[in-house]
């Protein structure tokens, strides 16, 4: 057990205490804690003896805080704003639900839907907040989030929406000028111009693993395109300027609509792919369960748009 919770005393001192210092004056403090004045000092004098230390130099109409007296009030006021930071942060979010995506789930996934999943979740308010990398999510402020791994966080619920399911995928254009089709064999892309992604903090799997996984060796080009993220592949692959390794469910949009096609084999590997994760307070919350529900819903629907 925490020392302050022990003594719920040291607490209520440290309150009048905080008050008295900023305000500079114990009959200042009385005046807005609803206190009478000789309560004040005898809540300061009792934190000072506990202390073994003077907190205040009394003067007839102020007091003043001494070395120790500045260096506590410090600690105390940065503790307590914090504290009101979070809780009214809590209070305002009471029924919010701070989702973190990246960019490319964004774009897939909650985008176009923006107004159904309004819909569905209602009267829950969700936030979509964008990190790039699992670095960036860890100082994220969020409540659940969608990622991609090979498993859950050590302390979080978790539940696979898509396994990692990557598929060679190009233009209809540039697709026509290589020959490639989806029965095209993995080696008639060594050739061709690739697309590759910067997946430092990310994991994901790049031509070179995918190659790997179709048997033959491949080495990434010194003078390869390599975009910062996934998100800003896509539009340079689907005007033509290259074949990018794509999520079949992230891609499922696209290639509905004939933007892209596949062009090679498929290399799945069931245990990883994307997740939604979050913390077991919320398991029962009835907002996120509308969402969850939801999201299920968009996934799967993505997944059936995959030829």
């Amino acid at each position: 057990m925490r020392s302050l919770v022990h003594d719920v005393r040291q607490l209520q001192r440290l309150v009048v205490f905080e008050a008295a210092g900023r305000l500079g004056s114990f009959a200042a403090a009385a005046a807005e804690l609803g206190m009478s004045q000789p309560a004040v000092s005898k809540q300061l004098k009792g934190l000072e003896g506990s202390l073994r230390t003077a907190l205040f130099e009394r003067r007839a109409n102020s007091s003043q805080l001494t070395r120790d007296g500045t260096s506590l009030h410090q600690a105390v006021t940065e503790a307590f704003d914090v504290l009101e930071d979070r809780l009214s942060r809590l209070r305002g979010r009471a029924d919010q639900l701070r989702v973190a995506v990246q960019p490319s789930v964004a774009e897939s996934w909650f985008v176009p839907h923006l107004g159904n999943m309004r819909a569905a979740v209602a009267p829950t308010d969700v936030q979509l907040t964008i990190f790039d990398s699992e670095d960036e999510l860890a100082d994220l402020d969020h409540d659940v989030s969608v990622r991609f791994g090979d498993g859950p966080s050590p302390g979080l619920c978790s539940e696979q929406l898509v396994t990692e399911s990557v598929v060679p995928v190009a233009s209809p254009e540039l697709a026509g000028r290589l020959g490639l089709t989806p029965r095209s064999e993995a080696d008639a892309l060594l050739a061709a111009p690739l697309l590759h992604v910067d997946n430092t903090g990310r994991g994901w799997k790049d031509w070179t693993s995918w190659f790997a996984g179709n048997g033959l060796t491949y080495l990434t080009p010194p003078d390869a395109v390599v975009c910062p993220t996934y998100a800003s592949a896509i539009p340079l692959a689907i005007s033509g300027n290259g074949v990018l390794l794509g999520w079949r469910t992230l891609m499922g949009d696209h290639l509905r609509r004939g933007l892209m096609l596949e062009v090679g084999p498929v290399v799945a590997e069931p245990d990883r792919g994307y997740f939604l994760q979050w913390p077991p307070a919320i398991t029962h919350d009835a907002g996120f369960q509308r969402f969850r529900t939801w999201l299920r819903e968009i996934v799967s629907n993505q997944g059936q748009a995959t030829p």
